[in-house]
C-alpha cells in the first residue's frame, strides 16, 4: 500500500475507494493524498498502476489509466472544461464539456503534469514533469513543455534492450 500509511490504514483507504465506486484491477498503489473531482465510478485502474501523492483525478468523464503505469506526485488529470460563472456573461459563448482520458500501458507521467480534457496517451510513452498536455501522446514518445510536444523519440529496440 502507501509508503507513508501504515499498511492496515492504506488497506482501508483502498477499499473506500472501492465501495465508493472506484474500480481497480491487482495491483494497484494509491499513495495517500489522492483527490478525486466527479464519480469515482468514472475512474479504471488496470494492474500494477501506481498513483503518487497529491495526484488530482477530476473524474466528469472516464479515467482509464492502463497496466504497468505509474503517475508522479501533483499530476492533475481532468475531464471537464466548465468555468462555472452562472453569473458570467462568458458562458452565452463558451459551451462546458466532457471528454474521457486514456492512459495506456507503461507509461509514465511526471510530477506535476497536467492532462486535459480528450486526450489520450499512447502506450510506452513519458510525460515529462510540468508538462500540459492538450493533444494526444504518440506510442514510443518522451514529451514536455506548455504545450507538450514530442522531443523524443524511443526504438523500441531500446527499451526492448533495457529490460
Amino acid at each position: 500500500m502507501a509508503e507513508y500509511v501504515p499498511v492496515p490504514f492504506g488497506y482501508f483507504r483502498m477499499l473506500l475507494y472501492t465501495l465508493a465506486g472506484l474500480k481497480m484491477e491487482k495491483g494497484v498503489t494509491i499513495e495517500y493524498g489522492m483527490q478525486i473531482g466527479g464519480n469515482f465510478e468514472n475512474i479504471y485502474l488496470k494492474e500494477n498502476v501506481e498513483i503518487a501523492q497529491g495526484v488530482y483525478l477530476h473524474a466528469y468523464d472516464r479515467i482509464v489509466i492502463g497496466k504497468n503505469t505509474a503517475i508522479a506526485p501533483f499530476v492533475k488529470i481532468i475531464t471537464n472544461q466548465n468555468p462555472r460563472l452562472d453569473v458570467n456573461k462568458l458562458n452565452e459563448f463558451y459551451t462546458p464539456f466532457n471528454k474521457p482520458v486514456v492512459i495506456e500501458d507503461n507509461v509514465y507521467i511526471g510530477t506535476g503534469a497536467i492532462i486535459l480534457p480528450g486526450v489520450t496517451v499512447h502506450e510506452m510513452s513519458v510525460v515529462g514533469a510540468g508538462a500540459v498536455v492538450t493533444k494526444d501522446v504518440p506510442s514510443f514518445t518522451v514529451v514536455a513543455g506548455v504545450p507538450a510536444r514530442v522531443v523524443k523519440n524511443l526504438a523500441k529496440k531500446e527499451i526492448i534492450c533495457n529490460e
